[in-house]
């Protein structure tokens, strides 16, 4: 029998101005198109423009009979991105954590005690995500279902974006997706760097080693959807026997530079000449 689309949940979303987002009654401000203007009263700040919230839009209008029902998000800041996703899917269980050593801002204590979601929704505070061991106890100890949705809106940087993915990614079901933001800010033309990624590895390096894993069949990765603004990757059916050692590149095969010479014709006649003449 031929399934009927559900109403996209993103047709709930209004755009008041390029700065001004509403879902429902709750106010997003977004701090990328800021103006002087502002006149939207209390809001969430919201680190979230257009044309992204476009791109979701068109990737879960494809995959719309995906319902997550737990949800583990890495970066906070004002807490809009939470509500944004949890007023989208209402998952059982939602989890965010964040490096910075602050509090959750008062509209979005005002939003958790008005609609009585503290129960459901929990923020954690001072949390690397780096820090495999602190992400891999609280998906353990916080979800009594494995997360089936993990966004990654956190430091954008290789080295500690890959951890998160190694720690968390393995004990998700199969299915479950795991979203990366920001991915491409090394090839944005309009973009200046902050300080602190200067020099640093592109996240696009990550998202070849993704693609990698996929292409060498280890069943690690089923699927991944590249935008401009995010990637989702979807777990695979393979299950990891010790998902605290789990290890990228372990799951990656490549040719060796040595295979890969030694297939190309002739290649041995040079070999021998060179030799020769050195």
């Amino acid at each position: 029998m031929l399934q009927v689309p559900q109403q996209n949940m993103f047709d709930r979303l209004i755009w008041k101005s390029d700065d001004c987002l509403l879902l429902d009654d709750l106010v997003f401000r977004v701090m990328h198109q800021k103006t002087g203007k502002w006149s939207g009263g209390e809001h969430f700040i919201f680190y979230k423009i257009q044309p992204l919230i476009e791109q979701y839009a068109h990737y879960f209008r494809r995959r719309y009979d995906f319902q997550p029902k737990n949800i583990f998000e890495l970066g906070i800041f004002d807490g809009g991105s939470i509500v944004f996703w949890h007023e989208l899917f209402k998952p059982q269980k939602h989890v965010a954590v964040d490096l910075a050593d602050r509090m959750d801002s008062p509209y979005f204590q005002k939003y958790l005690t008005s609609r009585d979601l503290s129960d459901r929704i929990q923020t954690v505070w001072k949390t690397d995500q780096a820090d495999k061991s602190k992400l891999s106890y609280l998906m353990r100890t916080m979800f009594d279902v494995a997360p089936d949705l993990i966004i990654d809106d956190a430091s954008h940087l290789y080295e500690p974006t890959l951890a998160s993915f190694e720690a968390l990614f393995p004990l998700m079901a199969p299915g479950g997706l795991y979203i990366i933001e920001d991915w491409a800010w090394e090839h944005w033309r309009d973009f200046i760097a902050p300080p602190e990624w200067s020099g640093r590895k592109p996240l696009t390096q990550l998202i070849i080693e993704l693609t990698e894993s996929v292409g060498s069949w280890t069943n690690i990765i089923n699927d991944i959807a590249i935008y401009q603004g995010f990637v989702a990757i979807e777990r695979g059916s393979r299950i990891i026997e010790d998902p605290a050692s789990f290890n990228l590149k372990e799951h990656i095969y490549r040719r060796s530079v040595d295979q890969f010479a030694t297939s190309i014709p002739g290649y041995q006649r040079i070999i021998n000449y060179l030799k020769h003449r050195l």
